[in-house]
């Protein structure tokens, strides 16, 4: 698993350098932070956060699906109740990581 480096902008801004999606990403979550996807592929790109635990119903929660259209930059805020117990960080996989690039923003 690869976790995704944290930018946090300054007062003058920053440079983004977004880099390529891993197989198994893994980022930190809560308040400010934010994951960016840049999809640069001629297809539209999953993007699937594990929700881990059960409902009320002890059924498994159902993990979060983001559809990154063809050609744009999406930002996808990166709740608390996406962290894994066991590392605290969310898990991400991607449907295809050939020219998605992406980058964590902390505001």
């Amino acid at each position: 698993m690869a976790e995704i480096p944290v930018r946090t902008p300054t007062v003058d801004g920053i440079n983004m350098a977004l880099a390529n999606a891993a197989a198994s990403d893994t980022a930190k979550v809560g308040p400010g932070y934010t994951l960016l996807v840049n999809n640069g592929s001629g297809a539209e790109v999953d993007v699937t956060i594990t929700v881990p635990g059960n409902t009320a119903w002890n059924a498994a929660q159902p993990d979060k699906v983001i559809d990154v259209p063809a050609g744009q930059l999406w930002s996808i805020p990166l709740h608390d109740f996406y962290a894994d117990p066991s590392d605290g960080l969310a898990h991400i996989a991607w449907e295809s990581t050939t020219s998605v690039t992406r980058i964590v923003l902390k505001r």
